[in-house]
């Protein structure tokens, strides 16, 4: 296999009783990762008559997800435990963990394994998958709650590498950018030409 591995991110809401519309958990896809997910997707088997008439069947299978990042309120990384993907055995997935401070536990909307690697293969490499309520949402139109959703993630992710990034030059002065005897602000918008003494 000569080709390049894709890789790209997968951003899933993360359901959690206290609310909170934008919380959710990041991680990393790739052709390796994809296909991981179909073998373990072929540990898990549907339940048919055949399986039913055994003691033991694998219902679920729960891998740690210990590289995911888990935003669930603040701009900071979430302290989370037992980071995990649970496969079950309709072929769909989820994310899962537990709070560290709350103890409450974190889980995503399940979501097709069929559906995530087919669109792994057909879309642009580098694209990050939004899935909000079990639904991919990248398609979804920017006035939809999905858009909606997506582009406040978006300005989150502004927000945290603005405020990590340099300082931003105001719109306007504010009371902490003026100097003093020199007036917030003037009709013409610019400054007045003051002498500044130092003494």
């Amino acid at each position: 296999m000569g080709s390049v591995s894709q890789l790209r991110h997968i951003v899933m809401q993360v359901v959690k009783r206290s609310g909170g519309a934008t919380h959710h958990v990041e991680f990393s896809m790739d052709d390796n990762f994809a296909e991981r997910l179909r073998q373990l997707r072929s540990l898990v088997p549907p339940l048919n008559t055949l399986n039913k008439q055994r003691d033991l069947v694998i219902d679920k299978v729960r891998v740690r997800l210990p590289t995911a990042v888990w935003r669930c309120g603040g701009d900071d990384d979430s302290q989370v435990e037992g980071s995990c993907i649970v496969i079950a055995a309709e072929g769909f997935f989820n994310c899962g963990g537990r709070d560290r401070k709350t103890k409450e536990k974190l889980v995503t909307y399940t979501f097709p394994i069929g559906r995530l690697i087919e669109l792994h293969m057909e879309r642009p490499a580098g694209e990050t998958f939004y899935i909000r309520d079990g639904i991919f949402t990248n398609d979804e139109p920017a006035d939809s709650a999905a858009g909606r959703w997506v582009a406040s993630l978006h300005e989150m992710d502004i927000t945290r590498v603005s405020d990590a990034d340099a300082v931003r030059v105001p719109d306007a002065p504010s009371d902490f950018d003026t100097l003093q005897g020199v007036p917030l602000r003037t009709e013409q918008g610019t400054l007045p030409g003051h002498r500044i003494s130092l003494n």
